[in-house]
């Protein structure tokens, strides 16, 4: 039996569909939507639940951070990356990318290194300074102003790095002391603050 041309055309048409109903009723994949860097894998590059955004992106990049020293084999040294000295958010974010920066790199350290991780540091509110309301030896005093802080805290981490590297205390050898990562005309603010943070730490450092 012949089949008219119009008759051939629907049948094809009808035979064409059926295969297209029978792919979708047995799941054949349609592009599912890839999961984020490290998010729903429950990865040991994933960040912790309780991080906000801004703690989120600093973690990854520390992560990322943390790999390319490893493959570089440069210094494994948190405090050496413009991103975690100057991050690129706003500066009343600086401490939440920080804390989740040191985090990421910490932890992907601990993975590629194949060492035990160190202890996590406490994730602050996040209109809180490290120590801020919390009593800390290395709280900002309250009348500092916005700058005054940032060279309290910088100051700080200076103090630390030259014990850690067993260099001999002296705020003007700090390179962030001496050329203040702020406008000129807030240098004096800053380094005010960054002596008062620098001599804290000193004496709490010391006397451990």
């Amino acid at each position: 039996m012949k089949l008219k041309p119009f008759a051939l055309s629907v049948l094809m048409l009808s035979l064409g569909t059926t295969g297209l109903l029978a792919a979708h009723a047995t799941g054949a994949p349609q592009g599912q939507p890839q999961a984020g860097y490290g998010q729903d894998r429950g990865g040991w590059d994933a960040p912790p639940p309780e991080f906000r955004d801004i703690q989120r992106q600093g973690f990854h990049d520390g992560i990322e951070s943390a790999r390319r020293d490893v493959q570089s084999g440069r210094a494994t040294d948190v405090d050496q990356h413009e991103r975690f000295r100057h991050p690129m958010v706003p500066r009343e974010s600086w401490e939440d990318y920080r804390a989740g920066f040191r985090r990421g790199y910490e932890t992907a350290m601990s993975h590629l290194n194949n060492v035990p991780p160190p202890p996590p540091a406490p994730v602050l509110g996040h209109d809180q300074d490290r120590g801020h309301d919390m009593g800390g030896w290395d709280a900002a005093p309250q009348e500092f102003r916005d700058i005054q802080r940032q060279g309290f805290h910088d100051g700080i981490e200076g103090a630390r790095k030259d014990v850690d590297n067993h260099r001999r205390p002296d705020v003007n050898n700090r390179d962030e002391f001496r050329r203040p990562p702020v406008p000129r005309e807030s240098w004096r603010e800053y380094r005010e603050g960054f002596r008062r943070g620098y001599e804290t730490a000193m004496s709490h450092l010391m006397n451990r």
